[in-house]
């Protein structure tokens, strides 16, 4: 299911807006892309698949798709700037599902774009707390998106 989950959002973020300096724009397209997205993913198995999962109600959070039969979470940031900040909460999200619920996840897979994602994710502090995490049983894998691309 992960590949066809990350797919679905390659194929989502081929609607993505280049070379834009509009801040609303962006957004509202971002927003558009992360629709679509999870839409193709309700559509692969709507009985597997949970759409904004809530964490816990206390908490106000959501994880972005929940794979029931794999035990996967999966986040998309579309944009790749902040990406490490939104990746951390991410992590912090599934750690406290975890905590806070009887079906664990056992893995994350993070999604962001290539061009800025990349530059701030592999470096050695996330790839040092990914090494932790599986240590203490959580997966966590980042995809990257390129601009243009949807395989």
């Amino acid at each position: 299911m992960k590949d066809k989950i990350v797919k679905a959002a390659k194929d989502a973020f081929i609607k993505r807006l280049r070379n834009n300096s509009d801040v609303s724009e962006n957004t509202l397209n971002a927003q558009a892309i992360a629709r679509e997205w999870r839409s193709q993913c309700w559509n692969l198995d709507p009985a597997r698949i949970l759409i904004e999962a809530t964490v816990h109600p206390d908490l106000n959070q959501r994880i972005d798709i929940v794979d029931r039969q794999d035990n996967c979470a999966y986040e998309f940031k579309v944009s790749g700037k902040n990406a490490t900040a939104e990746f951390y909460k991410d992590v912090v999200k599934v750690i406290l599902w975890n905590e806070k619920r009887s079906d664990k996840l056992k893995k994350l897979v993070f999604i962001t774009e290539d061009d800025w994602g990349k530059k701030y994710l592999e470096t050695e502090m996330p790839k040092a707390f990914i090494t932790y995490l599986a240590r203490n049983g959580l997966q966590v894998e980042v995809e990257y998106i390129k601009h243009g691309t949807s395989t």
